[in-house]
């Protein structure tokens, strides 16, 4: 049976001490290596095939080194998708590893995640809101138990009123706002918003955002129109705004997925977009390069969500200090819809 490799035949063989390798190996900070010792730590840990201890690390620092990370969302969803793709990229320099969980209660009342803590198998918990179905009350009690519990915690696109937890949010207004400046920038007097009709902080603001540029705009009008919340409905009701595109010059839609629909039945119907009617989503993915025309979007800020919610969970779990609330603004992003 082949010996295992020990970081002390990773120190003989590379010349340095056993501290030196723990430290590179680890990542330690405020540690002064130099660059040519690393580069040679890390090519004969390589070499050698040496690999850290991942329990015995544990146990000594009475760590996990997991991190768990909450959603009702689908995970093969492009926005879900976007933020663990900034949340595993500040875990993975901090030797994190990502442990998607579950919000769903056991017979004791507690959800997945908190048993996870408590048998010390995670360190933190980064939970990611499902703002078309959110229920606020349900957020606020989960909320609570962190609190209560001492769980490291950062709560992620919720937009909770409790000023003791880590938050990190999505500017919606901000969004909704630079969106219809654009449109009205742009020349466009007769404004039609479509948006889904939602009891949701995101469409709350989203709405409140469209109706300040108007406002702070002369002679624009802005008609809402909310959407019924069905795919049925949903096609019925764009279609009915189309046909009535000579009140409007522009509309504005809430979701990608009902602008990618808005434009395929403005093809369908043979209308000209922009040239009758020009397009812009409040949100987008990377489909929105294939639609016909490409389709303008506002972009929200899903992997700066993860990023900076992943280094606030790690740096509360290093040293616990006064609870971060920010809120992320969106950008432009014009193409050929508008």
């Amino acid at each position: 049976m082949q010996r295992r490799i020990t970081s002390k035949d990773v120190a003989k063989e590379a010349g340095v001490s056993r501290a030196t390798v723990s430290y590179i190996l680890n990542n330690v900070k405020g540690v002064r290596i130099s660059d040519e010792t690393r580069g040679r730590v890390l090519e004969v840990a390589r070499k050698l095939g040496y690999h850290l201890d991942i329990h015995a690390q544990a146990m000594k620092t009475n760590r996990s080194m997991s991190i768990g990370v909450v959603s009702r969302r689908n995970v093969t969803e492009s926005r879900f998708v976007n933020v663990l793709g900034g949340i595993k990229d500040v875990l993975m320099k901090e030797k994190y590893n990502i442990l998607l969980c579950s919000d769903e209660l056991d017979e004791m009342g507690y959800p997945e995640y908190y048993r996870l803590y408590q048998s010390k198998k995670i360190d933190g918990i980064i939970s990611i809101s499902y703002q078309e179905q959110l229920n606020i009350e349900h957020a606020d009690k989960r909320a609570e138990l962190m609190l209560k519990e001492r769980i490291p915690c950062v709560f992620a696109d919720y937009h909770l009123k409790n000023p003791m937890v880590h938050s990190v949010d999505i500017n919606y207004y901000h969004g909704g706002y630079i969106a219809a400046r654009h449109l009205i920038e742009k020349g466009h007097r007769e404004i039609a918003f479509m948006v889904p009709n939602l009891d949701t902080e995101q469409e709350r603001q989203r709405i409140q955002g469209v109706s300040k540029a108007v406002e702070e705009a002369e002679n624009v009008k802005l008609t809402v129109y909310k959407l019924k919340n069905s795919s049925n409905d949903f096609e019925n009701n764009i279609v009915e705004v189309l046909m009535d595109r000579k009140k409007y010059s522009a509309i504005i839609v809430a979701w990608g997925l009902l602008a990618s629909q808005t434009l395929y039945l403005a093809n369908r119907m043979k209308i000209n977009v922009p040239g009758e009617i020009a397009v812009i989503s409040l949100a987008g993915d990377s489909s929105a390069i294939f639609t016909y025309p490409k389709l303008s979007t506002c972009e929200l800020p899903l992997y700066e969500l993860g990023v900076k919610s992943a280094q606030i969970l790690v740096d509360d779990i290093n040293s616990s200090g006064l609870p971060v609330s920010m809120s992320l603004p969106c950008k432009l992003n014009i193409r050929d819809s508008c």
